[in-house]
């Protein structure tokens, strides 16, 4: 039976939050991490946005094999795997704070910087998802420049942005397909 696979996306959510709660003391409120958007924050508490911002099918992993179910079935139609696309935005009353909240994401980030085992929240781990890397998104001034203008009345703020990556989305829809496992030749003399 197919595990439910359309959980995937907020399951790297809860996961990334779980391990920013567990590790920085600024964030260990469920309060204090949001999914929205800057445009979407109240800056006048301590609070974290870890806005899922963009997404795609991994260019590394497209050719991916089918896979096994069993010795002798193999699905048809093969997962997709998924890079997301994360923006840490910090607010707090003062820029000490923010600060401070920044170097740490960026040192746990760095060195815990793959999703395994416990870290994997929901279904991820049912899916397939063994070990997702969490890698710094180093953007460039411009890029930084066209991704705050689409947060309206927003002002830029220092943020990091991170891919997390590859996520195992697997296909739901199962059609399988009997290998081959013997050859049975005849041969009739004539």
């Amino acid at each position: 039976m197919p595990v439910e696979s359309r959980t995937v996306i907020r399951d790297v959510s809860a996961s990334l939050k779980a391990l920013i709660k567990a590790n920085v003391p600024e964030l260990n409120d469920d309060s204090y991490i949001s999914f929205g958007s800057p445009s979407d924050i109240d800056s006048s508490n301590i609070c974290l946005s870890m806005c899922l911002y963009y997404l795609t099918e991994s260019p590394s992993m497209r050719n991916s094999e089918k896979e096994s179910l069993a010795d002798t079935i193999l699905f048809y139609n093969p997962p997709a795997y998924l890079d997301l696309f994360y923006l840490m935005t910090p607010y707090a009353k003062d820029r000490d704070t923010e600060l401070l909240i920044l170097g740490k994401l960026f040192q746990l980030f760095h060195e815990h910087a793959v999703l395994s085992g416990d870290d994997l929240k929901g279904n991820l781990a049912a899916c397939g998802n063994e070990k997702i890397r969490i890698s710094y998104n180093n953007l460039s001034l411009q890029d930084i420049k066209q991704l705050w203008e689409v947060f309206p009345g927003k002002p830029a703020k220092l943020s990091l942005s991170y891919l997390i990556s590859p996520v195992k989305l697997p296909s739901e829809k199962i059609i399988t397909i009997p290998r081959v496992l013997e050859k049975d030749l005849n041969v009739h003399k004539i």
